[in-house]
């Protein structure tokens, strides 16, 4: 188990878990805090002390001791700082379980649909989610003979008890993106990488294609086969997500908080920001700020 101490800043994720068993649990206190970022790996936070606040595709939740979230691959998400807490972060990718898979379950889909936080499950399941969570913990915590095997067995079973009773949404509300091959994704962390590092100044799509190696016509078609949007689209909502990000977590008035995200203009930031949020800047932080 590996007790995380970074903050996470880059958009695009890519845990290193053993391509054999392509699985890894965290463990952060309340004062370790993730940016809004993305993997293609499954992932579940099981609160074990105080509370947190989190989003997942701009949901805010807050989860007590002892409750779960379940976040599907490909879903933004972060987690506030949240004093006195602490989390167990499990993430796996569900290529592994994909060989020998008969029934051509689609996994990502299916756990798509699965309600994300467990006070929305029955309480038997949350009960029995949380016994495999922490029996994974002893095990990779001790280290016995065998443990490989029993994590092994304990992911299965968590993941049938999640397809089978964990109850799913009633209805997609967008469409489920397919996640890209990893040779996509290590490209994709080359150009998102850069978007970090220079989100603040001006991004032309003639910069970001030299970046990528591509020309600027071929990477307009790569980022739009692969992300689903257009390059401007993706860099105006990165600029949103790291506006919003210092609207919780900073007391920076909107108009310093808008020159720091690159926007060369207040009536575009504004525009976008309502359309994103449905709501106006200074109402989002009153909103979302931690009591």
């Amino acid at each position: 188990m590996k007790r995380e101490v970074n903050v996470m800043a880059i958009y695009l994720e890519m845990p290193e878990l053993d391509k054999d068993f392509p699985f890894r649990i965290l463990v952060n206190d309340g004062d370790i805090l993730t940016t809004p970022h993305w993997h293609r790996e499954v992932e579940l936070i099981y609160v074990t002390k105080g509370t947190i606040s989190l989003g997942i595709d701009d949901v805010p939740y807050k989860l007590s001791e002892g409750e779960i979230a379940f976040i599907g691959g490909g879903l933004i998400h972060y987690v506030l700082a949240s004093p006195g807490s602490e989390r167990f972060v499990y993430q796996f990718d569900l290529s592994y379980f994909t060989a020998g898979n008969k029934e051509n379950l689609d996994l990502q889909k299916l756990f798509a649909e699965v309600l994300p936080i467990s006070p929305q499950w029955e309480r038997e399941d949350e009960a029995a989610v949380r016994r495999l969570l922490e029996a994974m913990n002893l095990e990779s915590e001790k280290q016995e003979i065998g443990y490989q095997f029993a994590l092994r067995a304990e992911l299965f079973q968590l993941i049938t008890l999640l397809l089978r009773n964990v109850p799913k949404q009633a209805k997609q509300s967008k469409k489920i993106k397919k996640l890209a091959t990893q040779d996509v994704l290590e490209k994709l962390d080359v150009i998102f990488s850069y978007v970090e590092a220079h989100y603040q100044e001006e991004l032309t799509l003639q910069n970001i294609a030299e970046v990528s190696g591509y020309s600027s016509f071929y990477f307009t078609k790569f980022f739009k086969k692969n992300t689903g949007k257009t390059f401007l689209t993706f860099l105006n909502e990165y600029r949103i997500d790291k506006a919003k990000w210092l609207l919780i977590n900073s007391d920076l008035p909107v108009s310093e908080i808008i020159t720091q995200t690159g926007f060369e203009s207040d009536k575009t930031f504004y525009r976008l920001f309502k359309s994103s949020m449905a709501m106006a800047p200074l109402e989002y932080r009153n909103t979302m700020k931690i009591e």
